[in-house]
């Protein structure tokens, strides 16, 4: 008999790999840099943002990888996502389970710009989707910037968008 709460979970990671609109814009933005704020716009806008999990409780911590020589603390735009690179990099905290920690927006970045400290130089959103990058020195402006009716919301605004994951905020 199969755990029809599993086979939910599972529906909801797989529909987090499903393309988006944000997959388009890092992609846009490659060649056309306007297409960055839009795209900084809604990730700013999303209501979590999620991070593979390394070491162990109580001491877990995002996990980083070195990409061109420079540390980037690995962020995903949904939860399967996350699931997915931690799957397919083999980091896996007990058995053959990832883990996902899960941030209101605010917090993650509360907790990611300090990474700076242990030599992190940036995050990186979605790596297999695009992957867009900035450094963490300018996360907390961008927060401002991009905030429900600051200067570069762009109209997207937290407070509305439909989040389906319930884990515990921060």
């Amino acid at each position: 008999m199969t755990d029809p709460q599993a086979s939910n979970e599972a529906d909801r990671l797989a529909a987090d790999l499903l393309p988006t609109r944000m997959d388009e814009l890092a992609m846009e933005g490659r060649t056309d840099p306007s297409a960055l704020d839009q795209l900084w716009a809604m990730a700013f806008a999303l209501p979590r943002w999620y991070f593979v999990g390394t070491g162990q409780f109580p001491n877990v911590q995002p996990l980083a990888v070195v990409i061109d020589k420079k540390p980037y603390a690995m962020a995903f735009t949904a939860k399967g996502r996350a699931d997915e690179y931690a799957r397919k990099h083999g980091v896996l905290a007990i058995g053959d389970k990832p883990s996902i920690l899960s941030f209101k927006v605010e917090s993650a970045v509360r907790r990611i710009v300090p990474l700076q400290r242990v030599g992190v130089f940036g995050i990186l959103f979605d790596d297999a989707r695009g992957g867009w990058c900035i450094p963490l020195q300018r996360l907390p402006d961008m927060l401002v910037h991009f905030q429900p009716g600051g200067p570069g919301s762009g109209g997207h605004d937290r407070r509305n968008a439909n989040d389906a994951d319930s884990a515990p905020t921060d």
